[in-house]
């Protein structure tokens, strides 16, 4: 084994904790994807490995010794790490910057041989530089810069690279360039962890995957058993449609999509194979969660109302809440919020630019005791047949404001079919809560 992480923590601030107990092992010739949001903690786990930062918790191991026993310069002949982006002090040339990476294998005040020289050389013509060797590294492309930079830990001649998303500013041909060369590499021995965005390049490129999230390890293990549906939509908050291809009757995943919001009318319920026919059936072996989404004025609330008809032209009972506008000619005044059960309506929400409120929003202050009155209705409601909750948003979910009651029913699953309007910005946060919900985009 070549590099091992036991139990790692790090936080850049007390009580801040940027890694939870990260444990993972690297062995020679094996290349491990490390995938997960932006903020999960990729890149401080490879600066961790690297020995750039002393973990505040477990141990790192390089070739079975504690990688803070080791200098910093032979370290660097052990293992290399390739950030995503970096901006020297002087306009170096690119073959100047590809000769820093021979740096750990000089002697003090030593200059580069002529071995040194082909090293360099020969990585320089690996990533497709060499046409580039003498211009300065600070005026070629960004694409170019992060080319140069892996150049750079190819040169270093050591044998393990960690590589911070070493395609993000890549065009598709050089990713491609790139991560065969990696492949070759690996098939000669070399080890790599390589923090990404794309699923797709682990797919066809990784030995192991560890999935991270918030910091803790989600999954950890071949490609094709954790890259799923489930484990990618939880990790990264949006929901995944994994291709498959069925090679000599096994099938294998191929490739990783999101999955967009439906776009769909909400039409007869008694036709049958329509989207709302197939949603009501489902209700009967668990309950079911629309999320209508969109921009402001994008339709949500009349998608609704279109459901709401049709389900009452079919027989079914509708209860719930919903918020229409309040227009005085073309603009948006204020908001109403409708009893769907009574059928009792009352002003929920002004502009804000008539002043402030207790509770309130950018643009919206909303009155407390209509908020109130809305959540007693939703408590009260059955959740037979058909649930409306128009909307839920940032009172919701990030001031722990608002609807409260909605998300109380939606959490514990005390509805047949519920149809939920919530702004694209926040379907996240809402995946993350009720990652099976079925997302349609609200316009008619």
């Amino acid at each position: 084994m070549l590099l091992e992480a036991a139990n790692i923590s790090y936080a850049y601030l007390p009580g801040k904790t940027v890694l939870h107990d990260v444990s993972l092992q690297l062995n020679a010739g094996e290349t491990l994807y490390v995938l997960g949001k932006n903020g999960c903690g990729k890149t401080t786990l490879l600066s961790c490995l690297g020995g750039l930062l002393k973990p505040n918790a477990g141990r790192v191991f390089l070739d079975s010794t504690l990688i803070a026993d080791f200098s910093a310069s032979e370290r660097a002949k052990r293992i290399g790490l390739i950030p995503q982006m970096h901006t020297p002090a002087f306009a170096y040339t690119v073959r100047q910057m590809v000769m820093m990476g021979r740096a750990p294998h000089l002697p003090w005040l030593g200059s580069p041989t002529e071995k040194d020289h082909l090293i360099v050389e020969e990585a320089l013509e690996q990533i497709g530089l060499l046409e580039l060797q003498d211009r300065p590294y600070t005026e070629v492309s960004g694409g170019e810069q992060q080319l140069v930079l892996i150049a750079r830990g190819l040169a270093q001649k050591c044998p393990i690279l960690l590589m911070d998303e070493p395609t993000a500013h890549l065009d598709l041909s050089n990713q491609h360039r790139v991560m065969e060369i990696v492949h070759q590499l690996g098939q000669q021995g070399l080890s790599f962890i390589i923090s990404s965005h794309e699923p797709n390049d682990a797919l066809a490129y990784a030995d192991n995957v560890l999935l991270l999230s918030g910091g803790w390890v989600t999954e950890v293990g071949k490609p094709q058993d954790v890259l799923t549906e489930t484990l990618l939509s939880s990790v990264y908050d949006i929901q995944t449609e994994v291709i498959y291809q069925h090679e000599n009757g096994a099938k294998k995943a191929r490739a990783v999509l999101p999955r967009r919001p439906l776009v769909v009318k909400p039409d007869s319920l008694q036709a049958e194979g329509s989207f709302l026919n197939k949603i009501f059936k489902k209700r009967i072996e668990k309950p079911q969660i629309i999320l209508v989404t969109g921009l402001s004025g994008s339709g949500k609330t009349s998608w609704c109302t279109q459901m709401i008809k049709e389900a009452v032209e079919s027989g079914h009972s509708v209860e719930g809440i919903l918020s229409p506008g309040i227009f005085e000619g073309n603009k948006k005044t204020g908001i109403e919020v409708i009893d769907l059960t009574s059928g009792e309506r009352k002003r929920l929400a002004r502009l804000r630019e008539e002043g402030r409120g207790e509770i309130s929003t950018p643009r919206w202050v909303f009155d407390p005791n209509v908020l109130d009155w809305a959540n007693q209705r939703l408590q009260n409601s059955t959740g037979r047949d058909l649930l409306i909750i128009d909307e839920l948003g940032p009172l919701e979910f990030l001031r722990n404001k608002g609807l409260l009651a909605g998300l109380e029913r939606l959490d514990q699953g005390q509805f047949e079919v519920a149809c939920v309007v919530v702004r694209s910005s926040l379907l996240p946060k809402a995946l993350q809560r009720w990652p099976d919900a079925q997302v349609v985009r609200g316009q008619l």
